[in-house]
Formats: C-alpha cells, sequence, structure tokens
C-alpha cells in the first residue's frame, strides 16, 4: 500500500535482512519510528503511520479464537494464501557449502532429517537417530550459517522428523516429497493452531 515496512528484531536474527527484501529490519534497540508503540498488543491506523502490534488477536473477540489466523482476519484477509507473502532470497552458495563441505552430503545421499531445536528438548522417540535405518542429519546451529541455509538439506531428505517451529513454514515454501513428514507439536492445543497452515503433506502428532 506504499507504505515503507519497518520489522523490529531480535539482534541474533537481524540476519534475516539479508535473505528478505522489502522490509527494513533493525534491531529493538534502534530508535525506530514508532517505537513508543512498540511491545503493545493493538493496531493504529492515521493517514501516514500504521501499527500493527498483532500477537494477540485471536483474544480480542473478532470471531478467530487461532493464533496466526487471526493476524490476517484482524486486517480482513485471507490467511489460506500466506505462502505468497513469504519470499526469500536462497544463497546457493552457502546451502552448497553446508551440504557438501560442513555436513559431508552427496547428491545421492539418503538420510532422515531430524529437529529438536526449540526452547526445550522433547523426549520423543522419533528424535533418536538411533531408531532408523538410514544415517541422521540433525539441525544445529554452526556459525557462518542460518535457518534458510539448510534448504537444500529440507529439500533432499527422505524423511522429516521436527518439533512444531519455523522451519515448517520455511519447508512448505520448497519443493520436496518425503516419505515421512512428522511435526511434533507441543500439545492438541497446539496441533489444533498450527495444523491447518501447512499444505505439505504431513503427519502431526503431540508427544
Amino acid at each position: 500500500m506504499g507504505y515503507q515496512i519497518i520489522w523490529p528484531l531480535r539482534d541474533d536474527i537481524l540476519w534475516l535482512g539479508d535473505y528478505i527484501k522489502g522490509i527494513t529490519f533493525c534491531s529493538r534497540e534502534d530508535n525506530f519510528p514508532g517505537k513508543e508503540y512498540y511491545g503493545q498488543d493493538s493496531v493504529i491506523i492515521t493517514p501516514n503511520f500504521v501499527y500493527l502490534g498483532i500477537m494477540r488477536p485471536h483474544l480480542w473477540g473478532i470471531g478467530d479464537d487461532k493464533i496466526m489466523s487471526s493476524k490476517y482476519s484482524i486486517l480482513n484477509m485471507d490467511h489460506t494464501d500466506w505462502k505468497s507473502g513469504f519470499t526469500f532470497d536462497r544463497k546457493f552458495d552457502k546451502e552448497d557449502d553446508l551440504y557438501y563441505n560442513v555436513l559431508g552430503l552427496k547428491d545421492d545421499s539418503e538420510f532422515v532429517f531430524i529437529n529438536n531445536l526449540y526452547n526445550e528438548n522433547r523426549n520423543c522417540e522419533l528424535m533418536r537417530p538411533e531408531n532408523y535405518d538410514l544415517p541422521v542429519v540433525e539441525l544445529q546451529y554452526i556459525d557462518g550459517f542460518t535457518l534458510l541455509d539448510w534448504c537444500k538439506v529440507f529439500e533432499k531428505a527422505k524423511s522429516v522428523f521436527t518439533i512444531n517451529t519455523s522451519l515448517n513454514y520455511i519447508i512448505d515454501t520448497l519443493d520436496t516429497s518425503y516419505e515421512r513428514y512428522v511435526v511434533v507439536a507441543h500439545n492438541e492445543q497446539n496441533k489444533k493452531e498450527i495444523d491447518y497452515l501447512f499444505s505439505t503433506p504431513h503427519e502431526m502428532i503431540c508427544k
């Protein structure tokens, strides 16, 4: 609509600005326009400035009690097309470096991908590498690489087993064909909150 988009982030994820264009990402510590409103759960619309503090509109009584879709509903938008608004530049040289040189994978490698990184580890049988006949690649923090640099790994995996987290949204934008894709929700409520979002064929379980 012609607005400059300013999105404050934690300093440890400011790297998003290298991958997502059209948005001015800044540190939450910066003196950015509208900082006096930042953190408020509200929508402010003026002719020259709009503030979207839409963390919890599912609690606003708007007729949509789902955390993610309510962010669209409050703005009279259709959430089912969310992927068209999630575009990012892929750094294919970094993806190849991670895939071939760091992880030691080849074009014909067959492997299971596991992600148990979240705010806490889950005691889930699906996350135990010894349970699989194929080699297992586990998501890990590696200096010099970001979560988006794992896209080649996500695409080449035979099966994926992951805690519900941000990489599920990344996977849903990629061209994948998994033997199994299992998302482990935190609880039944969390399963209800997210299962409807993803079009990539998957199983969703609670553990």
